[in-house]
């Protein structure tokens, strides 16, 4: 089951990339449509008809879709620590729940200012993010085929000897 969680997240992570990539180009282009229309009323008049909304309300949207994305990588680090007993994937998902709940307080930040803090300048942390937990969820898939080999060997090692290695 855990290595469902961890290939799910694999999948999610590519497209939560995706995602942020597309949300970076709708915000900027909102920002500069509402640039012009300021420059040049005759221009916004144009712009008008192919406009997609404000930049503001594109970064409350591109936030709460973030929010769905940062909650499910945490529940594969939660899951991971809970069902994976080795000690590279307490250490792995420590970090990874560290990291999560940074970037979802970041997220409800976005959500409380979005004309103060616009996804397209974010954006790029949450692509980094997303990286992270495809790399996160690389290892933790690894581990978690590791560990199910290991409990199905059922040999009696000292804890001392046994490396997560």
């Amino acid at each position: 089951m855990n290595r469902a969680f961890y290939i799910v997240n694999i999948v999610l992570s590519f497209v939560f990339f995706f995602v942020c990539a597309y949300y970076i180009a709708e915000v900027s282009k909102a920002q500069f449509e509402e640039y012009m229309s300021y420059s040049n009323p005759d221009l916004a008049l144009y712009l008008s008809d192919y406009s997609t909304g404000t930049y503001s309300s594109i970064t409350r949207e591109a936030a709460i879709v973030s929010v769905f994305f940062i909650l499910s990588f945490l529940v594969g680090d939660l899951l991971g620590v809970l069902k994976v007993k080795t000690k590279t994937m307490k250490v792995m998902g420590i970090i990874g729940l560290s990291v999560s709940g940074i970037f979802l307080l970041w997220d409800f930040a976005i959500m409380a200012s979005p004309g103060a803090l616009s996804f397209d300048e974010v954006g790029g942390a949450f692509m980094f993010y997303s990286i992270i937990m495809i790399a996160f969820s690389i290892i933790g898939l690894i581990q978690s085929i590791r560990f199910i080999k290991q409990k199905s060997k059922q040999v009696v090692y000292r804890s001392a000897d046994l490396l997560d290695s």
